[in-house]
């Protein structure tokens, strides 16, 4: 994933069709439980508003945008040192999306609820309280991040 067209969609210069190309074309999967994401970093810094995120959302739920690549957009904009945003609430969103087999799945209506969790329309769930592991540990998911080279 190129930072600069994830930048490119927040900032309405191109469709969320090219962003969902562009996500769909940076997974590799690894083994059954291990993918990387290949990220093209871009140069400087990006503010990211809730408002953006809540674009993603409207083009998922309009079917522009296929609700399973915000797993790819959380984790891109999580494993950034470009992307910035000061609100406890988008990062919760944003790792939500990143990790859908531990968080929620990525389907029409749980974007629906991102949105209205974003807009504050519905308030976000509290966290279920930890509890020390009763039985084995069994892993769901390994992502990595490949950093590519920044093209001139």
């Amino acid at each position: 994933m190129r930072e600069s067209v994830l930048r490119d969609f927040f900032l309405g210069r191109i469709p969320p069709a090219a962003l969902a190309d562009d996500a769909k074309n940076s997974v590799r999967r690894v083994t059954d439980i291990e993918s990387v994401v290949e990220i093209e970093d871009m140069q400087g810094k990006f503010l990211v508003t809730r408002k953006m995120l809540v674009s993603l959302c409207d083009a998922a739920l309009l079917g522009d945008f296929p609700p399973a690549s915000l797993s790819v957009v959380g984790f891109a904009l999580m494993a950034s040192d470009a992307f910035e945003w000061d609100d406890d609430l988008m990062s919760e969103v944003n790792n939500d999306w990143s990790c859908p087999e531990i968080n929620y799945p990525l389907t029409q209506e749980n974007v629906q609820m991102f949105k209205n969790w974003l807009l504050e329309v519905e308030p976000y769930p509290m966290p279920p309280t930890q509890q020390e592991p009763t039985g084995p540990e069994r892993l769901v998911s390994v992502r990595r991040k490949i950093r590519l080279r920044t093209q001139a």
